[in-house]
């Protein structure tokens, strides 16, 4: 009961904290302009590297909101997504990914313990257009990109479903599921 109270503080901290429809939004990043006539290139995974540590420490220690820097800002969703109020399905969003983080933990076998090996990019990226899936602003989608972690005598892979580029770092937007 009490970490299922603490996922539900966390998710109303994220959510006030970085409120949908934040008056200050966060200026938007080079690599997110629209009208840009070439996307800048793909960021480079290794830059994410100490937020998906953040993932592994949530699945360690049970604690699924450590995980959520990983998980791509409201603020910045409010200012992408062209959609009738991104913040209900931001707040949607983070469930979801909140109960997949929890549920990568019980498929390990020696969870407390886990410890990140690497990170690896999906091979598949697609620079996603203004207006393409209802976006304000374009940025890059990359889709099953790698976490390995040594689990007890063995190397597991979890995956990160689908990750979008803001600036010149990743965020995880699906984890396990669509």
């Amino acid at each position: 009961m009490r970490r299922r109270i603490l996922a539900v503080v966390a998710v109303a901290v994220t959510c006030l904290v970085a409120p949908a429809h934040a008056e200050d939004p966060a200026p938007i990043p080079t690599e997110n302009t629209a009208g840009q006539a070439e996307p800048a290139a793909p960021p480079d995974m290794a830059l994410s590297r100490a937020r998906v540590e953040l993932l592994v420490q949530a699945i360690r220690k049970d604690e699924p909101e450590l995980a959520l820097p990983l998980f791509f800002p409201a603020a910045a969703f409010d200012q992408v997504k062209a959609i009738k109020d991104p913040g209900r399905y931001h707040r949607k969003l983070v469930k979801v990914y909140l109960e997949d983080v929890r549920a990568l933990r019980k498929g390990l076998k020696d969870p407390n313990n886990i410890e990140l090996i690497s990170v690896e990019a999906g091979r598949q990226k697609t620079w996603m257009k203004r207006g393409a899936e209802g976006n304000h602003l374009p940025y890059w989608a990359m889709y099953k990109a790698r976490v390995t972690v040594k689990d007890g005598d063995r190397t597991r892979v979890l995956p990160l479903r689908v990750m979008i580029n803001w600036g010149d770092q990743w965020y995880v937007t699906h984890l396990t599921r669509k």
